[in-house]
């Protein structure tokens, strides 16, 4: 996912921002982009998508076997070899299995995820650019 850090915040315009207000402003941010995120995933999600889902992302052991057992080799798969190069994880490393259920799940059922993300970062930022002389101001 998107990384909150001094470039998102020169990205909207708010590097002067107080040392000790950073780290709760991309927080902040963080929390509203997933926010938007999951409102606008879930739009086209059936009920029964997204109790899975949150099963996923709350690494419910039965679900997450269950999904691994389905997608076979999974050691073999692209995306799998893809996340544990770019993590550095060993296999089956709990976070890695999680990132790579989540992954397999959204691209099944949620094709449009990542524009969905770029659409909500994008306005996010813009909202942002164009309150920074009043969050500047808050201090």
């Amino acid at each position: 996912m998107f990384k909150f850090d001094n470039r998102f915040l020169e990205s909207v315009g708010l590097t002067d921002l107080p040392e000790a207000q950073k780290e709760d402003f991309l927080q902040y941010a963080q929390d509203q982009l997933e926010i938007r995120i999951g409102e606008k995933m879930s739009e086209g999600l059936s009920e029964e998508q997204l109790d899975e889902f949150e099963r996923i992302i709350d690494n419910d052991a039965d679900t997450m076997s269950g999904l691994l057992e389905g997608f076979g080799d999974y050691k073999s798969d692209e995306v799998y070899q893809t996340l544990k190069r770019n993590t550095g994880a060993e296999d089956d490393d709990a976070t890695l299995l999680s990132d790579y259920v989540t992954a397999k799940w959204l691209d099944a059922n949620c094709p449009q995820y990542q524009q969905i993300i770029q659409d909500s970062l994008s306005s996010l930022q813009d909202e942002i650019r164009e309150q920074k002389d009043a969050i500047l101001a808050a201090e």
